[in-house]
């Protein structure tokens, strides 16, 4: 591995960077996320990221549930992983719960729910 010599952030540029934010909650060894992949939990981040445009655009359904379009080949570019990756990982991230995808008209991507990481235990 090379060495790159990067420079130091002073206080002006501190706050101008663009970051992909993962919630703490789910970064938690032994919390309910644990059973989450790393991988998952950025793709997560990255559709957290994208509700930016959502709401710039009005993406909202008929219950006013936020939703966002990012197709599959566009999130397997932007992380350098295989198209298959790209999917195996929204299936992670749907079968937890923590979106919903809904099909749309042949050869449109899908659109995409993405839930609340908060959990709501429903015992209470």
């Amino acid at each position: 591995m090379n060495f790159h010599k990067f420079d130091y952030i002073d206080r002006r540029q501190s706050s101008q960077f663009d970051f992909i934010r993962i919630p703490k909650a789910m970064m938690v060894s032994d919390g309910i996320f644990s059973e989450l992949s790393v991988q998952a939990k950025l793709v997560y981040g990255m559709l957290l990221d994208r509700m930016s445009v959502s709401l710039k655009n009005r993406w909202l359904d008929e219950q006013n549930r936020a939703y966002i379009i990012y197709p599959v080949k566009d999130i397997a570019e932007d992380l350098k992983i295989s198209l298959r990756k790209a999917i195996d990982y929204l299936t992670e991230l749907e079968n937890f719960g923590l979106i919903e995808k809904k099909q749309r008209g042949q050869g449109k991507p899908s659109i995409i729910y993405v839930k609340n990481f908060i959990y709501q235990d429903p015992k209470g």
